[in-house]
């Protein structure tokens, strides 16, 4: 596992919530540049980033992610103490990108409960290979 959080507090908690979990390497980085060099290094099954960050927030890093070979198949869960920034989740038009979205603060239950129904649905879409974003929505109309 990969967490990614320019809040070095927060991100100790996440990396011993997924040690609990039974992750045993989780790697911690602190900005979404290196999280992108690490990614180009190995494979992570499961990628847990903080939305504000900087330079690269989330919504540019889900982007930059999805766009490398080893960042198309890890699951990818955002995280956010801001529901602000978690609206301007779904306005970037990245849902369709990411796993899930997990406001903070959260607990294990809340972690394992999110990570066990991305593991459903993508058994049950049949989810072998590399990601395969969802459909985007469709971009809302205004009628006259």
């Amino acid at each position: 596992m990969l967490v990614v959080d320019d809040f070095a507090t927060m991100a100790r908690i996440m990396k011993v919530l997924a040690q609990r979990l039974g992750f045993k390497q989780v790697d911690i980085c602190h900005d979404g540049e290196t999280a992108l060099r690490l990614v180009r290094e190995r494979d992570y099954a499961v990628v847990l980033c903080d939305i504000k960050m900087h330079p690269i927030d989330g919504v540019t890093f889900t982007r930059l992610l999805r766009a490398e070979a080893r960042g198309r198949n890890c699951v990818l869960l955002l995280t956010t103490a801001d529901r602000e920034a978690a609206a301007a989740v779904a306005s970037a038009g990245i849902l369709h990108l990411i796993d899930g979205l997990i406001l903070k603060p959260f607990n294990s239950q809340d972690r394992d409960a999110m990570l066990s129904d991305i593991a459903a649905r993508r058994i049950s879409a049949g989810s072998t290979g590399p990601f395969e974003p969802r459909p985007a929505p469709p971009a809302s109309r205004l009628h006259s």
